[in-house]
């Protein structure tokens, strides 16, 4: 677990250094910590293959969670990376989280990390919505299952009050072919930049 951890964190400070203004500027200019909820949106099993290859019973998460798995993590703006689109009010981020729970059908651990492009809309008052979109890879495990990395993508809607604080919400599909639980869901935090 700690190992995982460790990865997704060297994603994100390799992410850092791969921008050219962090010379010039402080580590922490774009850095923002954040805590929430990761929360599944299937429960049930999915019969997964057929054709040639056996069907499987993937679990939906949700029925492992119970309701959610709180975590936090960590969210940088890349300075210097071109964006999807033009404008300037687009800007690409990089995140890395970590998502626990423990309930009585056992641990589980989901890990995502994801590269985001999110576009500022108009100002209103103290607040500045922002909605976007991201490609993440999310790592599962925990009690009976394996330690497997998943492909997704999503959309993001947030804001931002008073330059500092923000509330962001996602929700994500997550590749789940395999027999992997079923991770595709929402997750919302609560975060604070630096």
């Amino acid at each position: 677990m700690v190992r995982l951890f460790a990865k997704a964190a060297m994603v994100v400070l390799a992410g850092t250094a791969m921008t050219p203004s962090v010379a010039c500027a402080s580590l922490t200019d774009g850095l923002s910590v954040r805590v929430g909820m990761a929360i599944p949106s299937s429960g049930g099993t999915i019969n997964v293959g057929g054709g040639f290859v056996p069907t499987v019973e993937a679990p939906g998460l949700r029925n492992q969670v119970d309701f959610g798995a709180w975590g936090g993590g960590l969210d940088y703006k890349l300075k210097g990376i071109p964006s999807l689109f033009n404008g300037e009010g687009w800007s690409t981020s990089i995140s890395a989280d970590f998502h626990y729970s423990k309930r009585k059908s056992g641990i589980v651990r989901v890990i995502p990390v994801a590269l985001n492009q999110v576009c500022s809309l108009e100002s209103n008052g103290a607040c500045k919505p922002y909605a976007g979109f991201c490609v993440t890879a999310a790592t599962v495990s925990g009690d009976g299952l394996a330690n497997t990395t998943r492909w997704g993508a999503g959309l993001i809607l947030g804001a931002d009050f008073m330059q500092k604080l923000y509330f962001e919400g996602r929700y994500e599909w997550i590749d789940s072919t395999g027999g992997v639980p079923d991770t595709s869901g929402f997750r919302t935090y609560m975060g604070y930049r630096f």
